[in-house]
């Protein structure tokens, strides 16, 4: 393992420079999306350590969601073609001669992330579910690798995991007040004390912060089910009343008070005229809009222009050996230790090559802010070396942790 650290990477403070940082709710399809996949491997992964006593290999990182056809106007919707659920990806199908239940596990998993994250019965009866199973025998893989003849070849020895990937996965700290203000924004306008005397509101929210020194600009956009507002004056009504309480939330939030910001607040900024968010089952999806696993919030819960970030998504890979996922989760890890024992800024990259040790990655890469890089060698690399030996209690808390819990609360992983 080759660890190369070096000084001075340039964090703006609060009131400094820019920063520019998006939340896509619960509710947006691209969230869904992560959250179906991840779900599904979790699911599927404990159900085959309670079968087998291991994890059947699997990959299902390409979730799609294809929108529902509707024709929606104030008072109501009509569904013309319903919401269509696609798992792509390499899963095995069967142990032996047991088989897993891919299908049905898929379908249950689509149905109770909509609903849980929607709250929205209908949505439930408005989506179809499809799987691509692509699992087949290469040569980089020995033929069990996805038709494994028995449980003991779907387990992994704790000292010969390999990596599954070529990739690079990267993390920083600390947690940037935008990045709490987007996650706790969001959170916040879906919660059910905020939605309280607000009927019609739905869970699809995003929200936009942009800080130019100490001026931030807030935009959410709020759907609201079509069925819940009769008229384009009840929508204004609903969402203005909508405005003051988001603008008194974000006025007292901490992270606003304890800086010496200016707030703007901006709501729904595409109604002119009689246009309207109106969303079926309060979501985008719900009138042809896609999702699509990736493109959503990273491990962090936001979508930054600061700092380190790579492009993997690591819903619905294998939480086994995928590095895209662990060496992600890892590199959040470090980056977090760093902070608490040295006190300074910091990005962490982690680079993984195909076939090598899991806990032996090719490249660790540390910038620090400041100085002081050479003179805490030591605690870097002890750090380094006491989070990756963690991969494994990593690869556990994945499975015991509801990924709608994680989307909620990203520091949720952080913990061992």
């Amino acid at each position: 393992m080759r660890i190369t650290w070096h000084d001075g990477i340039d964090r703006t403070t609060a009131t400094t420079g820019f920063n520019v940082v998006e939340r896509k709710g619960i509710g947006h399809p691209d969230s869904l999306a992560d959250l179906i996949a991840e779900e599904f491997s979790r699911r599927y992964s404990l159900h085959g350590l309670d079968l087998f006593g291991a994890v059947p290999n699997h990959w299902v990182d390409k979730v799609a969601l294809v929108g529902a056809e509707t024709e929606v106007s104030f008072g109501g919707y009509t569904v013309h073609k319903p919401i269509s659920a696609y798992l792509f990806g390499k899963v095995t199908r069967s142990v032996g001669d047991q088989s897993l239940p891919i299908e049905e596990l898929f379908r249950d998993v689509v149905e109770d992330v909509l609903l849980e994250a929607t709250g929205n019965e209908d949505i439930v009866r408005s989506v179809r579910s499809f799987v691509e199973n692509t699992a087949g025998i290469g040569a980089d893989h020995p033929a069990s690798f996805y038709r494994p003849s028995a449980g003991e070849e779907c387990r992994v020895p704790g000292k010969g995991v390999v990596a599954n990937d070529t990739a690079f996965c990267s993390a920083y700290a600390p947690v940037d007040p935008l990045d709490t203000l987007a996650v706790d924004v969001e959170n916040h306008v879906n919660s059910a004390s905020f939605k309280e005397g607000l009927d019609g509101l739905g869970s699809d929210v995003k929200v936009m912060l942009v800080r130019a020194v100490d001026v931030v600009e807030v935009t959410a956009c709020l759907p609201v089910h079509p069925e819940a507002v009769g008229s384009h004056r009840e929508y204004t009504a609903l969402v203005t009343a909508t405005y003051d309480r988001l603008d008194a939330f974000v006025c007292q939030h901490p992270v606003v008070r304890r800086s010496p910001w200016l707030t703007q607040l901006n709501v729904n900024t595409k109604d002119h005229g009689r246009s309207a968010y109106l969303a079926p089952f309060g979501t985008s999806l719900g009138k042809g809009d896609c999702g699509l696993v990736g493109r959503g919030n990273k491990a962090n819960g936001v979508i930054s222009a600061s700092g380190g970030a790579g492009v993997e998504a690591l819903a619905g890979k294998n939480p086994v050996h995928h590095t895209g996922k662990l060496y992600t989760l890892a590199a959040a890890r470090l980056a977090d230790r760093l902070h608490t024992k040295l006190g300074v800024a910091n990005e962490v990259v982690l680079v993984s090559r195909n076939g090598d040790r899991l806990d032996d990655p090719s490249f660790v890469g540390v910038r620090l802010a400041g100085r002081g890089a050479q003179s805490n060698r030591d605690a870097i690399e002890e750090l380094t070396a006491a989070t990756l030996a963690e991969l494994p209690l990593l690869s556990e808390r994945l499975l015991a942790l509801s990924p709608i819990d994680r989307f909620r609360d990203p520091s949720l992983v952080l913990e061992v």
